[in-house]
């Protein structure tokens, strides 16, 4: 169906992420027509994309894991089966309103498609700037923030930043391949998985209760300066490569300019129907903070392709799950 010369789709689901697959396939399953829109070449998100090769093992229902491309794959196929359009290369840049009551959403090659309902699910981005001392002058030369190729740092010294799932899983895919690995962390103990944390026993130094104070060098990166917060010592460490994996930030330039509300944080503010401040916009997983899990984005993808069916379609079984406003204590 066409309205004004474009297509009109009752949901259009903004990333193709496990939470935008997911979401897309439970919206086509019930008959709504469905679009995803995916900035990167390939579909699958953050799995596919950077874990195209490693086996993630945390997916549940698959204990002997399979590769995060294999998942990425699954996930787009499955969404694929029910009727569900996937459009790669189209990176959305605005969403408004119609006169109609529907949303309007342009990418940046000014495609536009209209909507009865929008799902946000385009994920988060790497924290690019730290503020350490020499940081901006190595970008490139030696600092990262995404290890996603363990190839670039063969044979390489490295020195990873941070607590978190995506810096341990840098540390252990830089083990397998550069010359040396240490891990400098702020804290005495490390966020991620136990299990994940097991692996890199033997095969990566730890420096917990530190921060990278400098970053050195001539034209490259060719050491740190590590500074231990309890005792003062400072550490020189020699370097190839420093990689933060410190944070993570939504895309909130398109989130502001939908007028979604959202945290300090700049992440989606949803309540337990996946449903943003505006009603007909729903957003699930990484975006919206909270658990950034697999299976986590994958259930609130779910709950966000149902709440837009019952939005879209009102069904007798929904007459009492009106919009509600977010409980942001």
């Amino acid at each position: 169906m066409k309205r004004g010369g474009r297509d009109l789709f009752d949901v259009v689901v903004i990333g193709a992420g496990p939470a935008g697959l997911a979401a897309a396939t439970f919206a086509a399953r019930r008959k709504l027509k469905t679009l995803v829109l995916e900035a990167a070449p390939t579909a699958g998100g953050k799995p596919a994309l950077l874990y195209a090769d490693k086996v993630v093992d945390d997916f549940i229902g698959l204990p002997d894991g399979a590769t995060g491309l294999k998942i990425g794959q699954a996930l787009e196929r499955h969404a694929k089966k029910f009727g569900a359009e996937v459009k790669c290369n189209s990176r959305v840049v605005a969403v408004s309103s119609t006169k109609e009551g529907f949303f309007l959403v342009r990418d940046e090659k000014g495609e536009e498609y209209q909507s009865k309902a929008v799902i946000i699910a385009f994920g988060v981005q790497p924290l690019t700037h730290v503020g350490v001392k020499g940081e901006d002058k190595f970008k490139g030369k030696g600092v990262r923030y995404l290890l996603e190729d363990a190839s670039e740092v063969k044979g390489k010294k490295v020195v990873v930043v941070g607590g978190g799932e995506t810096a341990v899983e840098s540390a252990l895919r830089a083990s397998e391949v550069a010359a040396s690995v240490v891990l400098v962390h702020r804290r005495g103990t490390l966020r991620a998985d136990e299990s994940a944390v097991e692996k890199l026993t033997g095969r990566v130094e730890f420096l917990y209760n530190s921060v990278v104070e400098e970053v050195r060098g001539e034209e490259c990166v060719e050491e740190v300066v590590v500074l231990n917060c309890k005792t003062g010592e400072k550490r020189a460490i020699k370097a190839d490569e420093v990689i933060f994996c410190v944070g993570h930030t939504p895309e909130t330039d398109l989130l502001e300019r939908l007028g979604v509300k959202l945290s300090e944080k700049g992440e989606v503010l949803v309540n337990k129907r996946q449903e943003t401040s505006i009603p007909g916009i729903f957003a699930a997983g990484d975006v919206t903070g909270g658990v950034m899990r697999i299976s986590a984005a994958i259930g609130e993808g779910v709950v966000a392709a149902l709440s837009a069916y019952n939005y879209i379609k009102k069904p007798y079984w929904s007459s009492n799950l009106e919009h509600t406003s977010l409980d942001t204590s």
